[in-house]
């Protein structure tokens, strides 16, 4: 029983979600002392009742913009949506009566608020919470009531919501980035476990299960990366503040840390599919897959112990398995050096076990009091020093992903006021409601915003119908109505579809509190909810539309240069000795970003029409090469160290720049001479036979890399991408 309920407590205590569904649970019941002491504030002509649902509104659109920032950055992000929400809330007031002048006003300020974003990252939701609170207005349009007392409610509300947030995190700033990081760990021990497989016997050696684990791993890094970003945009905002800051230095080591594995655990230092060849009667590689198993659950293990604020315990079966690996390995030596083959094999064996071994030392470097490097600021911030309306100008371009939002998001609203006007829909914010959340930047996010918004609001409906025929106590509703707002937070990062069931209950509990005409809207909520959609998925098609293929060419040419960038930090480090400074942190990160960048819009890809999906087969080995580009780098950066007398190595030192130029020219195959190509290639085997040790294993990945950044050539001659200029 105490092992059921250990997990859920945890849960209550660090999860940000339950957290942000407390704090509006909480703000939502104290508007309701309003009515409870029978108050009547003058400035108001509405009943108290309206009063507290109006401030819920307020309360509602303030936590789904929220920030996640240093309190100073806290207090102007709240400053800014008050003077948008109630600019906003005031426009829809003086407007509503006039439809053509409506129109035209959502359809420019709409546009404003959405180019709001590029400011910032924060201002993006500044923008979408203007609109929303706009919509809100709508719902709670009161016509007898002044034209000033809604857009106060809600501001007010957010006001409310705000202070309550502020003084809430500030008793814990590191909440959120504690969960982050541990949520982190997690992605890397599922990435790790994941990995094992490639040294199963059943899975590692069948060509077709190599090829779906490679797929898993793509998908883990995607989530890897987001995770990685999120922690690095929170440790930024937080170091900041000029401030002793203890905790934030322990956190930001174990973000060094993540990132550090991270390059380890994606390296590939050999032909999996090979390794069954030369050992796969010797039972070595079953060690390998239990071992990766064992790190894969000390990382759990790390991310649990940051998520519940305990001290790391590294586990001493880890350090057992790998010293009964180690002398697995050395047995194995000596019988190959007996027989004299697979020279190459058991060299890349060697070095997969070293690289796994050092991921084992940093984990035990996480207790250590070691001072490392802050955080760099991103690109970003640098952007910040221009004046507002300059970035502002210089997105107003069609080649602008915000731009390309900004009308599509503004053009559906206007038309979806338009559809509502035509018909007299008497509740059609629904519609308005629809494409604000459904309308996304890509085909493939639309189309699954689309389903779980369906799903959600007639599984929200179907639930809410038999609520509202047997409740008719205010009381109850208003607590039904609240808990709703809680369950739609817990929910809203996670499980979308879970929580367009809680807020299309939360929408119908204010609308019968208002009216107490929550049953008769049912129908119309349904119809408008498919309109809305029908809207949404129109103006993703034919407004700039943004099909994936055409982003691949600017995707691969951006992955290649940051690849060539980083193979070049990483073979200077082979002569000047190991370093994480900055400048190598950040190119390390941009080229993974990259990475999982491309992997990520193959993926929407499959999600668009048939028809928009060209070269499907080509592309996907494109993006296929280009991640293994990517791992043997990083095998290659996980063995970095000061070589002796690199200098005076000529032979090494001309595979390292031929090497780069093959990376360089591999997003130019018009510039490739092939008969200079051809003599790069074949220099790999001709050093080979007067290489040995080290130099031969740093030769045999510089190969590896070479070859691939070939077949990418070759490959991107086949796809023949359409010029952009994008």
């Amino acid at each position: 029983m105490n092992n059921a309920i250990s997990p859920m407590l945890r849960r209550l205590v660090s999860d940000s979600n339950i957290h942000v569904g407390v704090r509006v649970f909480i703000a939502m019941i104290i508007t309701f002392f309003i009515p409870i002491a029978n108050i009547a504030p003058t400035l108001f002509t509405q009943p108290s009742l309206n009063l507290s649902i109006s401030l819920c509104l307020g309360v509602m659109a303030s936590a789904i913009v929220e920030n996640d920032d240093n309190h100073i950055g806290r207090r102007k992000f709240l400053f800014a949506i008050l003077a948008c929400f109630f600019v906003a809330s005031s426009s829809v007031e003086l407007l509503m009566p006039y439809p053509i002048f409506f129109a035209l006003g959502l359809l420019i300020s709409s546009f404003a608020f959405i180019m709001i974003a590029t400011l910032g990252a924060h201002y993006s939701k500044v923008g979408f919470g203007a609109i929303l609170i706009a919509i809100y207005t709508m719902v709670g349009h009161q016509p007898e009531a002044m034209w000033y007392e809604q857009p106060l409610l809600l501001t007010f509300g957010a006001l409310w919501y705000g202070l309550f947030s502020m003084v809430w995190n500030f008793y814990n700033p590191h909440r959120s980035l504690r969960e982050q990081l541990a949520q982190l760990f997690f992605t890397l021990s599922r990435y790790q476990q994941q990995k094992s497989a490639l040294f199963n016997e059943v899975e590692g050696y069948n060509q077709q299960a190599l090829y779906a684990i490679r797929q898993q791993l793509a998908i883990h890094n995607i989530s890897i990366m987001a995770r990685l970003q999120q922690s690095q945009n929170i440790i930024q905002s937080r170091m900041q503040i000029r401030q002793k800051q203890d905790e934030l230095k322990s956190l930001n080591q174990l973000y060094i840390i993540a990132e550090q594995i991270h390059e380890r655990i994606s390296a590939s230092q050999y032909l999996y599919s090979q390794l069954e060849n030369s050992f796969g009667k010797s039972q070595i590689l079953e060690g390998y897959h239990l071992l990766l198993l064992e790190l894969s659950e000390n990382c759990y293990q790390l991310g649990s112990a940051i998520n519940d604020k305990k001290v790391y315990q590294h586990t001493r079966r880890l350090s057992w398995t790998i010293k009964a690996l180690a002398d697995q390995l050395a047995l194995l030596k000596q019988k190959m050096q007996l027989v004299g083959d697979n020279h190459e094999a058991m060299l890349a064996l060697q070095a997969i076990y070293d690289n796994i071994k050092g991921i084992d030392t940093l984990l035990k470097t996480v207790n250590s009091n070691n001072e490392l490097a802050v955080i760099s600021l991103n690109q970003e911030q640098e952007l910040t020093k221009l004046p507002f309306w300059k970035r502002i100008l210089n997105a107003l371009s069609p080649h602008n992903n915000t731009f390309k939002h900004a009308v599509r998001i503004s053009v559906s609203l206007a038309l979806a006021f338009v559809v509502q006007q035509s018909f007299q829909l008497e509740h059609g914010f629904w519609l308005l409601l629809t494409v604000l959340f459904v309308c996304q930047p890509s085909f493939s996010e639309t189309r699954k915003r689309l389903i779980q918004r369906i799903l959600g609001t007639l599984l929200g409906l179907v639930i809410g119908y038999p609520i509202l025929l047997l409740v008719d106590n205010i009381a109850l509703q208003v607590f039904f109505m609240i808990a709703s707002a809680f369950f739609f937070f817990n929910y809203l990062r996670t499980n979308y579809a879970l929580a367009v069931i809680f807020i299309t209950l939360f929408v119908m509990f204010v609308f019968n509190l208002l009216t107490g005409t929550g049953i008769e809207i049912l129908p119309a909520r349904i119809i408008e909810t498919l309109f809305g959609g029908i809207l949404s998925v129109l103006a993703i098609t034919f407004i700039f539309p943004d099909w994936q293929f055409q982003r691949f060419p600017l995707l691969v040419r951006e992955l290649l240069t940051l690849s060539n960038r980083y193979f070049n930090l990483v073979s200077n480090q082979y002569q000047y000795g190991r370093s994480e400074n900055l400048h190598y942190r950040i190119t390390r990160f941009q080229t993974f970003l990259a990475d999982a960048t491309l992997a990520s819009a193959w993926q929407s890809m499959l999600f668009e029409p048939t028809s928009k999906q060209q070269l499907n087969r080509e592309v996907y080995a494109l993006v296929n090469r280009c991640d293994a580009l990517v791992s043997y780098i990083a095998a290659l950066a996980s063995h970095r160290h000061k070589i002796e007398g690199f200098e005076h190595n000529i032979a090494l030192q001309g595979l390292m720049n031929a090497t780069a130029r093959q990376i360089s020219l591999a997003y130019d195959p018009q510039g490739i001479d092939q008969a200079q190509l051809m003599i790069t290639i074949e220099e790999f085997e001709n050093y080979k036979p007067t290489l040995s040790g080290e130099a031969l294993l740093i030769v045999e990945q510089l190969r590896l890399i070479a070859f691939t950044a070939l077949d990418i050539q070759v490959l991107l001659q086949k796809v023949n991408f359409p010029n952009t200029d994008r």
